[in-house]
C-alpha cells in the first residue's frame, strides 16, 4: 500500500517538491467567511447616501423646479450653483449602487421572511407618512397640475401604483418601483441561501438579461430586469463580494463590465435631459468623471481604505436620506411658490433646507423607529404562525409529532427549523451580518439606497 506523501513525483517517481496547495475559494456557506472584522460598521455610506439626497434634492430646488421661484433660479443664485446642480439627478444612480452593496450585505445568511421584514419596515412607515402629508399639503396648496385624486392616493398608499398605471403623488416615487424589481430579483437568491457562488451566478445572469432586454423589442422583459439600472445594483452587489471575501479576477471583471454598462446608461440619460432643448443642459463630459470618481469611491469603501471614517454624527445623517428623500420634493415646491414673493431668495433657501432637514428627523423619531418596531414585532408573529401551521402539517404527514432521531436540522425559506440532509454546520449567529438585527432590520447600519 502506498502512503501519500503530499509530494509531488518527479518523472522517475522520486519526490522532488512539495505539492501546490489548492486556490482558495470563498467559502461556501450562507454565512461565508469574511475576511474583515464584522463588527466593522461602514460610517462613510451613511454620508455618500446623504451627499447623493442632498444632489437630488439641489436639483429638484435649483434646476427642475416647475418654475416655483417665479425666474430662473441662476439669477437668484447664481448660475455657479444652478450648472452643478444640473448634474444632481446622478444621485439616484449612486443610490443605486449603495443599495446593492448594502442589501447583498445586509441579507447574508437570512431568509425570505427575513429579507421580506426588513424590506417592510425599513420602507413602509416613512412612505405612509410621505403620501399621506404630501397629498394633505397639495390639498391645502394645490400647485398647477391640481389636487390629486382620492383614488390615486389610496393606490400610492399600496406602493403599487406603478404596475397599474396611477401617477405618484410625488414623483420620486418612481425609483421606489425600481428598487421593488430589485428586491423581487435578489429575493430567488436570498430563496435558496445566499452563497459567494449563487450571488456571482446572480449578478451574471442579471447582465446577461439585462443585455438581451436591450436588444429586444419585449417591454415585459426590459420592465422586468431594467437593464437602465441593472449595472448600477449589479456594481454594487460586486463591490460588496470584494469587502466580504476579498477582491478577484472574476470579481473586478463583473464590477467592470458593469461600469462600462452604466457609462452607456449615462449617456444616454444625459440625452434624456438634453432631448427637446434648444441647447443642451448637461454634459456626457461632465457626467462621466463625477461617475467614475464615485465608482472610485465605493471600491475605496469596498477595500476597506474608508473605514477610518468613524464619525458617529453620520448615524444621524444617515437616518435621515431615506424620510429626506421622500418629503423634499413637492413641499418645497408649494413653499417656494406660495413664498418667494415675500420671503427674500437666500432666506428662503435656507428655511426651506432646514424646514425639510427637521421634518425628516421628526419623521424618522417619531414614524420611522416606531413603525419599524410595530410592524417588525408583527411581521414576527405572523410568519410564526404560518411555520406552526408547517410544522403542523409536517407532524400529521409522519403519523405524529417530532422528527426521526438523528435527522439534521436546517432552517426552511421562510426561517423556520425542519428536518433535512443538510451539511451547514455554522451557527445562527454566525448567519447574522454585523449590520443587521436577527429580523434582518438594520441595527449598526441602513445605509445604502435612500431605502436600503
Amino acid at each position: 500500500m502506498t502512503v501519500p506523501t503530499g509530494l509531488v513525483t518527479g518523472m522517475d517517481g522520486t519526490a522532488d517538491r512539495p505539492a501546490p496547495p489548492p486556490a482558495a475559494a470563498p467559502r461556501e456557506t450562507t454565512s461565508g467567511s469574511s475576511r474583515r472584522p464584522r463588527g466593522d460598521r461602514l460610517y462613510i455610506l451613511d454620508l455618500l447616501r446623504f451627499c447623493a439626497a442632498l444632489a437630488v434634492l439641489c436639483y429638484h430646488v435649483f434646476v427642475d423646479n416647475r418654475g416655483a421661484w417665479g425666474t430662473d433660479a441662476g439669477v437668484l443664485f447664481g448660475d455657479t450653483i444652478v450648472r452643478v446642480s444640473r448634474y444632481g439627478w446622478m444621485g439616484v444612480e449612486f443610490f443605486f449602487v449603495i443599495s446593492g452593496f448594502v442589501i447583498c450585505m445586509s441579507c447574508w445568511g437570512r431568509s425570505v421572511a427575513d429579507f421580506f421584514t426588513s424590506r417592510v419596515t425599513r420602507l413602509v412607515p416613512a412612505y405612509l407618512l410621505a403620501v399621506l402629508f404630501t397629498s394633505a399639503v397639495l390639498i391645502l396648496w394645490p400647485l398647477a397640475s391640481g389636487r390629486p385624486q382620492p383614488s390615486h392616493v389610496l393606490m400610492n398608499l399600496t406602493m403599487l401604483q406603478s404596475f397599474v398605471g396611477i401617477p405618484h403623488i410625488d414623483s420620486v416615487y418612481w425609483t421606489l418601483f425600481v428598487e421593488l424589481k430589485f428586491y423581487l430579483l435578489f429575493a430567488i437568491v436570498v430563496w435558496f441561501g445566499l452563497t459567494y457562488r449563487r450571488v456571482v451566478l446572480f449578478c451574471v445572469f442579471w447582465t446577461i438579461a439585462a443585455l438581451f432586454a436591450q436588444s429586444s423589442d419585449s417591454p415585459l422583459l426590459v420592465s422586468i430586469v431594467e437593464p437602465k439600472f441593472a449595472p448600477y445594483f449589479i456594481a454594487g452587489i460586486a463591490l460588496y463580494l470584494c469587502h466580504r471575501f476579498g477582491p478577484n479576477l472574476l470579481l473586478t471583471g463583473i464590477l467592470g463590465v458593469s461600469a462600462i454598462l452604466a457609462i452607456i446608461e449615462l449617456n444616454r440619460r444625459v440625452a434624456e435631459h438634453n432631448a427637446n432643448r434648444p441647447q443642451p443642459v448637461v454634459s456626457f463630459e461632465v457626467a462621466l468623471p463625477v461617475l467614475l470618481v464615485f465608482f472610485a469611491v465605493m471600491t475605496l469603501v469596498a477595500l476597506g481604505f474608508l473605514s477610518g471614517v468613524r464619525w458617529h454624527g453620520l448615524t444621524v445623517i444617515g437616518a435621515l436620506t431615506y424620510p429626506l428623500y421622500l418629503l423634499h420634493l413637492q413641499i418645497s415646491r408649494v413653499a417656494v411658490s406660495r413664498l418667494h414673493d415675500s420671503v427674500p431668495p437666500w432666506a428662503l433657501l435656507t428655511a426651506l433646507l432646514a424646514g425639510v432637514l427637521l421634518l425628516a428627523y421628526l419623521a424618522h423619531r417619531f414614524v420611522e423607529r416606531p413603525g419599524a418596531r410595530l410592524l417588525r414585532r408583527k411581521l414576527q408573529e405572523s410568519f410564526a404562525q404560518v411555520r406552526s401551521g408547517s410544522d403542523h402539517e409536517h407532524d400529521a404527514d409522519r403519523g405524529g409529532p417530532g422528527r426521526s432521531p438523528g435527522s439534521p436540522l436546517t432552517r426552511d425559506p421562510l426561517g423556520s427549523i425542519e428536518s433535512s440532509q443538510s451539511t451547514n454546520s455554522d451557527s445562527p449567529s454566525e448567519r447574522r451580518t454585523a449590520n443587521s438585527d436577527q429580523y434582518g432590520g438594520s441595527v449598526r447600519t441602513d445605509a445604502g439606497s435612500p431605502v436600503a
